[in-house]
């Protein structure tokens, strides 16, 4: 009796082992397998915080606009309504895409009351002669503008200010921002779209939304099964079996 236990447990071993033929196919997808769930877990996790990252824009957006002369506190995506006039001069933010087409945000100072602030009016397509600027509207009468506070970048570099022509710039230099004496340099209005003076606005307010996210998260998993299938047909003898109708 012992000796056919001893010989079943035996048999047992040896099916065992022999289902798996590949072992360092088996290592390396043992390693591989809990690498792939972890990326896309993590990619559902930065789903979750942008979707109310959003959530928290679009209630901040969806706010009454102020004047943010008389804010306490200057926030990332604050409603703002000012009533003022243009300066004259245009600045060219140089390459600044939309869907892939390059172009120009269009920047002006803008006059409220004693303030001054930095406006960003959208983007427009540059032309196909880069030495022409593309034209845009000079508002001249008073105005009434609509939009939200955003950041201004501020380039510590010589090659960010104004070149020859003094309306193309690369970006915003601490020195330029200095000549147009702003309320608050830190700070820029971005136009709504349906300000009155907004050109191609379309603004990416998340670097990447929670639907890209979700899309890398299925990509990660699909890879996680992908990876097992593999691993049951090129390091187990599972297919043979099968086919042998052995299971």
């Amino acid at each position: 009796m012992s000796m056919t236990v001893q010989t079943t447990s035996v048999q047992s071993g040896n099916a065992s082992v022999a289902l798996i033929h590949n072992w360092p196919l088996t290592l390396f997808s043992a390693l591989l397998l809990p690498l792939l769930l972890g990326l896309g877990t993590w990619q559902l996790h930065r789903a979750a915080e942008k979707s109310a990252m959003q959530a928290a824009i679009d209630t901040r957006l969806s706010a009454q606009p102020q004047d943010p002369a008389v804010l306490a506190q200057l926030q990332r995506y604050t409603p703002v309504r000012l009533l003022g006039y243009y300066d004259d001069q245009l600045y060219y933010l140089d390459n600044r895409t939309r869907n892939g087409t390059v172009g120009y945000e269009i920047l002006q100072v803008f006059n409220s009351a004693e303030h001054r602030w930095l406006v960003n009016r959208g983007w427009v397509a540059a032309g196909a002669d880069r030495a022409e600027l593309p034209a845009v509207t000079r508002p001249l009468a008073a105005k009434v503008i609509t939009g939200f506070l955003y950041p201004v970048a501020a380039v510590a570099s010589a090659s960010a200010g104004a070149d020859a022509s003094g309306a193309r710039i690369q970006g915003l230099s601490d020195a330029l921002l200095a000549q147009f004496d702003l309320a608050r340099p830190e700070w820029s209005i971005r136009l709504s779209a349906d300000s009155d003076t907004a050109l191609v606005t379309d603004w990416q307010l998340l670097q990447m939304s929670p639907q890209r996210h979700t899309a890398y998260a299925v990509q990660w998993f699909a890879m996680a099964a992908a990876l097992v299938v593999l691993w049951l047909y090129a390091a187990t003898s599972l297919r043979e079996r099968l086919k042998n109708n052995n299971y």
